[in-house]
């Protein structure tokens, strides 16, 4: 039922089963004791006609045979892959141990191939059923259902299921891991619900009871995730994106003080990443520029040197100013190509306003 490999383990992984001794095409098999109890727990009320109690313990060994065929599934790819599985029949079913798989569809693979193994046992019984005889014919009738039900079961998609560690491992190849995370078990969570509350309708407690347990570990596993340093990361990245926009509204309403607040309360957030802090320093430069504050102005600019936008605020910040070493500098940088000629022209000229002993070489140099 579960293949307990690497990644995200389920706290059922960790059980400390005892070895049995057995083995199975060279695969270790424990089987607990717990194990038949639970069975006996869940087929009790099944009707086995007229078999009586050893109609009772028949279809107990045949559910068990189905566990361990399933569990078969994983171990065996397992062992194709070199992942030296084991087996354990525990009171929740069957787990399948074995070593971190080296590639996701390794993982995949294995998961997949333990309600497969239910599918095609019931598949070879179905075709050899015509030619048994009656008796036989029930009873692997009742192999056929259970496969069947169990293959089904296990595809649901609920993690620590096989369908949910399928629907994981698919989710952690193409999303971001806390994405990946967040959807696995709130969709987990959704299906457990749901399907819970069928199987209390049609009464079958017990599966009804082991998707509350699944729903409880996988709401502990979301409560895990946004707790986890990625999350809170997020949060910290959603707050600066909140202060940005509000900044931004500010700016365009022409509330310029207040879009300058809202910059600087940004630029102290934790966990900038460069392109918030470009976008911070963008509106601070504006925000500045347009309350007067030309040399404030002019350092927030030369932050993003790249920016055409930025170096029209320069050119502009730096006329108001009439600093003409300023504008030299300025001239010899980089930044100055983004400026059309006709601009350069005006700071030129603005320089030799400003320091009309400046020899007329210097204001030329680019």
């Amino acid at each position: 039922m579960l293949h307990c490999g690497g990644g995200q383990l389920p706290a059922v992984c960790e059980l400390a089963v005892q070895r049995s001794g057995l083995s199975l095409f060279g695969i270790p098999v424990a089987v607990s004791l717990w194990h038949f109890v639970w069975m006996l727990v869940l087929l009790y009320n099944v009707d086995t006609g007229t078999m009586g109690p050893a109609g009772t313990v028949l279809l107990i060994l045949m559910a068990s045979f189905s566990v361990l065929a399933h569990e078969m599934g994983h171990a065996m790819v397992a062992k194709l892959f070199g992942l030296e599985p084991e087996i354990h029949l525990v009171s929740l079913g069957g787990i399948t141990r074995h070593a971190p798989a080296r590639k996701p569809w390794h993982e995949f693979v294995i998961v997949l191939a333990g309600p497969t193994m239910n599918f095609l046992l019931a598949a070879n019984f179905q075709l050899v059923s015509p030619w048994l005889p009656d008796n036989a014919r029930s009873i692997t009738g009742w192999i056929i259902g259970i496969n069947i039900v169990w293959g089904i079961y296990n595809l649901l998609p609920v993690w620590p299921m096989d369908g949910g560690n399928l629907m994981r491992i698919v989710f952690a190849k193409l999303l971001k891991p806390l994405i990946a995370a967040r959807l696995t078990h709130g969709i987990s969570i959704a299906v457990a619900v749901v399907i819970g509350l069928l199987l209390l309708r049609w009464g079958s407690l017990i599966g009804a009871l082991f998707l509350a347990m699944s729903l409880m570990q996988n709401w502990r596993m979301l409560q895990d995730a946004n707790d986890s340093p990625d999350a809170k990361t997020q949060r910290k990245h959603s707050r600066v994106r909140e202060l940005i926009e509000q900044a931004r509204q500010r700016f365009e309403s022409g509330e310029f003080a207040e879009a300058a607040r809202l910059g600087h309360l940004a630029r102290s957030e934790a966990y900038l990443s460069q392109q918030e802090l470009d976008h911070i320093w963008h509106l601070l430069a504006l925000s500045e520029a347009r309350l007067g504050n030309y040399d404030q102005s002019v350092r927030y600019a030369e932050r993003l040197p790249n920016s055409s936008d930025m170096a029209s605020v320069q050119a502009f910040s730096l006329g108001a100013l009439g600093d003409a070493a300023r504008i030299r500098r300025f001239l010899s940088s980089p930044s100055a190509v983004l400026l059309p000629p006709d601009r350069i022209e005006q700071l030129q000229e603005r320089a030799r306003d400003s320091d009309p002993d400046a020899p007329p070489g210097v204001l030329q140099e680019r």
